[in-house]
């Protein structure tokens, strides 16, 4: 038969750890909204954090592999919707502009292959530079569909959720290096 004592730590042991657990769950998703409070799009950023089970870390080396890995698995969707609306175009300068923006976005997703590679090994100048040139390309898609002359961009909602994507592992990529400062 069981002691009383021991009947009683069974009960009392895991009250005493549970609060413990719930300050880390607290302080990870702190964490998160004070990332996404910077970013372009709240709940985008905290949707997309948190799709990865990994994403609630208070640890901001972890949450920048996060956020890549998230990335490169949205990346090609994105461009396959990007894919679609290149279908649906009938204006032979803004089929080429897709096209293009499509190349671009192929180009980032090397990118963000490099970057994630940069960021496990904690280069994180290597990985500003790969972002930097995430950022590039997605601006020159863009800036293609205001160029005379200017046409309506189709793809707007999709190169605007690559440009948060880049921005939240900017973000995360500044908080970063400012801590190991």
């Amino acid at each position: 038969m069981a002691s009383p004592i021991s009947f009683l730590s069974i009960l009392i042991i895991p009250l005493l750890v549970t609060p413990l657990f719930y300050d880390v769950s607290n302080a990870d998703q702190a964490l998160v909204e004070k990332i996404c409070a910077q970013s372009m799009d709240h709940d985008y950023c905290v949707s997309v954090i948190l799709s990865d089970p990994e994403g609630l870390t208070n640890v901001l080396y972890r949450l920048g592999l996060v956020i890549t890995s998230v990335s490169l698995k949205l990346i090609p969707t994105i461009n396959g919707e990007i894919g679609n609306a290149l279908i649906k175009a009938t204006n032979p300068l803004v089929r080429t502009r897709i096209t293009s923006c499509q190349a671009d976005i192929d180009g980032i997703i090397e990118d963000f292959n490099q970057a994630r590679t940069a960021a496990g090994s904690q280069s994180y100048h290597e990985e500003a530079k790969y972002l930097s040139y995430a950022q590039d390309k997605i601006a020159a898609c863009n800036a293609r569909f205001k160029a005379a002359p200017a046409t309506s961009s189709p793809i707007t909602s999709n190169t605007f959720k690559i440009e948060a994507l880049i921005g939240i592992s900017a973000i995360i990529l500044t908080a970063t290096t400012t801590s190991h400062r």
